[in-house]
């Protein structure tokens, strides 16, 4: 690299952790550095690009999408519809060792499904879930870290929102990001099931006895669970295949969802009232503009990066390097695993795409589609991660547990589940990248 783009590298950087340091909102944080970069480092004019950044940035069809889905996420939630689905659940799992554990996974991967927030699948399952499983007798630890853990599949399973973003950030189809999260979302599920059972097998008194396989009454209980979640499987459905097939962009499929989930709330689970519709649509109001901040920020940022030409000498340079592309990989995952512990990962997302980006994909050659998936897991693991994880935090206040630690106690092990994901996903690309390569 060249002296003058290292200087400019420490200089941005240093003036963005010094804004943070103050308290500063990260995406204020990041238009601050943006503007000093572009005055003051950049040649003669280069300010001149924030006005077409403010307009640009958010004048995007495909960005259409995220109220669509906070909308219908926020529906959801007001519909009370986690009550049917862990309900339904709960039917078909609890003989299975680690019973109604299991539950809380399968019942955030699909209400995630839906929602595409990992905080709403959180609070959603996470108040109807932990009262009814602490009654139970099952350990508060493993119950907050499976809430914990399986809300954060809100971030890979489509819908996803982190997803839109990168999409939107680096220019790669939503629709294949989407399509590329469910393999992986579905293996990161089934491993998350699986420590669960494994560890209630070692230690039984993590939950109660298990119901019997078999017997008419099982077979009974699995088909009547069918009445409380078909309305939700439609839904997911309805999204996939509209987006799969091609009929419909990921626009137009979030503003279909939005109708059927109405049609569901009113319909089916006949709880609407006028009060709850209105806050359903303030909080997609007040959700979608923080969103909309910090994607301006981010964008005014990657183009004084851009317009300094430090992504591309940062790339060049460490393609350089002799070393293996995957060492490369190797580092930047424990630089966001660290990140994580401090910083939300919609923030630092924002923050980190316009640098990480150019290295793995167009310096070191990895593909792009297959990158936004594994990002978007390691965004999962800044979640549950100590000490600012935002779903420990999501799940310990509505678990009424004094002891933040039952919660981080319960969680660290899905981090470490979700790093041997991580290296399944390496080693086997084509877990992200084959069902895109099928979409008409």
């Amino acid at each position: 690299m060249q002296p003058e783009t290292i200087l400019y590298t420490f200089l941005i950087v240093g003036m963005l952790l010094a804004i943070m340091a103050t308290g500063t909102w990260i995406c204020f944080a990041l238009y601050g550095t943006a503007i000093f970069a572009l005055m003051f480092l950049g040649r003669k004019n280069m300010e001149g690009v924030l006005e077409s950044v403010l307009f640009n940035s958010v004048n995007s069809y495909t960005l259409v999408a995220i109220p669509m889905f906070v909308f219908m996420g926020e529906i959801l939630i007001k519909s009370g519809c986690s009550q049917y689905l862990f309900r339904g659940v709960r039917k078909i799992l609890s003989p299975f060792p680690g019973g109604m554990l299991h539950t809380n996974i399968i019942a955030c991967s699909v209400f995630s499904a839906c929602s595409g927030s990992s905080t709403a699948t959180t609070v959603a399952i996470g108040s109807v879930s932990i009262p009814e499983l602490t009654k139970q007798g099952y350990a508060r630890p493993i119950t907050f870290g499976s809430i914990c853990s399986g809300g954060t599949l809100g971030v890979l399973i489509p819908p996803s929102i982190m997803m839109i973003l990168y999409g939107s950030l680096t220019g790669n189809s939503i629709g294949k990001l989407f399509i590329a999260g469910i393999i992986p979302g579905l293996v990161l599920a089934g491993m998350f099931m699986l420590y669960i059972g494994i560890a209630c097998l070692k230690n039984p008194a993590w939950a109660p006895g298990r119901t019997s396989f078999g017997g008419v009454q099982y077979i009974k209980d699995v088909l009547s669970s069918f009445l409380d979640i078909w309305p939700v499987v439609l839904l997911i459905g309805g999204i996939m295949l509209s987006i799969y097939t091609g009929i419909a962009t990921p626009t137009e499929a979030g503003a279909v969802s939005v109708l059927i989930a109405l049609l569901i709330w009113v319909l089916i689970y006949r709880t609407f009232t006028p009060k709850l519709f209105l806050d359903a649509a303030k909080d997609t109001l007040i959700i979608n503009a923080q969103l909309m901040v910090s994607i301006i920020a981010a964008r005014a940022l990657g183009m004084a990066l851009s317009l300094l030409n430090i992504p591309s000498e940062l790339s060049a340079s460490i393609s350089a390097l002799p070393v293996s592309p995957y060492l490369v990989w190797a580092m930047i995952v424990v630089v966001y695993v660290l990140l994580g512990c401090f910083v939300d990962g919609i923030d630092l997302l924002v923050i980190t795409v316009p640098v990480f980006y150019p290295i793995m994909v167009l310096g070191l050659g990895f593909d792009a589609i297959w990158f936004g998936v594994v990002l978007t897991v390691l965004l999962e693991m800044s979640l549950i991660t100590p000490p600012a994880g935002f779903n420990l935090l999501v799940t310990h206040s509505i678990s009424g547990s004094k002891d933040l630690m039952e919660t981080i106690k319960g969680s660290l092990p899905f981090v470490i589940v979700m790093l041997f994901a991580l290296a399944l996903f390496t080693i086997f690309p084509g877990l992200a990248t084959f069902l895109p390569s099928k979409m008409l």
